[in-house]
């Protein structure tokens, strides 16, 4: 083993102790998120959708906003894993939750060292001047967006996208729709080299 592997082994193992108190909580988030039943892809998107329409109606400021989400981060890291204990105390931990449990916590280690490598990337090396000049335009692109279209519709569309991406990767959809759209493209060309035979 090199010396990152056994800091990547020891990093999902500090990962893995630290959400010890919340593996149940997390191994059943991950069934819904990875749509194991057919119908989370509706309490996803209908859980998502309540949540934004409360939070459209009570029209929070961002202080607000972001001071009443960590009192909840708070009283939930100090409640949860007590109340966890209560209901899910008598429940046996089985293989097929602890496999759950590892790959998620795998998926978030290199989640997690994909983006120190970004930032390094970004941040830390040096970059050409068409880079620059891309990255810039494109920040100005988002920038114009985000002043034309209301924010809060934005963060709507991205914590859907963000909450569905592993339900779509798992349901192999995106394999799907580009397989269909080469079959399509495929017999348009097919169509017109008949055409003009």
């Amino acid at each position: 083993m090199t010396a990152s592997q056994v800091d990547q082994k020891r990093a999902l193992n500090k990962l893995k102790h630290d959400l010890e108190p919340f593996r149940t909580a997390i191994v059943g988030a991950y069934g819904v998120l990875t749509w194991e039943k057919q119908y989370y892809a509706g309490v996803v998107f209908g859980g998502i959708s309540v949540l934004f329409l409360v939070l459209w109606y009570l029209d929070l400021s961002l202080i607000t906003l972001l001071s009443l989400l960590a009192l909840l981060r708070i009283v939930l890291d100090y409640v949860f894993p007590t109340i966890s204990r209560l209901l899910f105390g008598g429940i046996n931990w089985d293989g097929d939750q602890e496999a759950k449990f590892e790959d998620v916590c795998g998926q978030v280690c290199s989640l997690k060292a994909n983006l120190v490598m970004w930032y390094e990337y970004l941040f830390k090396e040096r970059k050409s001047t068409v880079f620059v000049i891309i990255i810039s335009l494109g920040l100005l692109a988002l920038a114009w967006v985000g002043a034309i279209i209301n924010n809060l519709l934005l963060m709507y569309l991205a914590t859907l996208l963000i909450a569905m991406w592993p339900g779509l990767q798992d349901k192999d959809v995106f394999k799907a729709i580009t397989q269909k759209v080469s079959t399509i493209i495929n017999e348009k060309i097919q169509c017109g080299k008949r055409k003009m035979q």
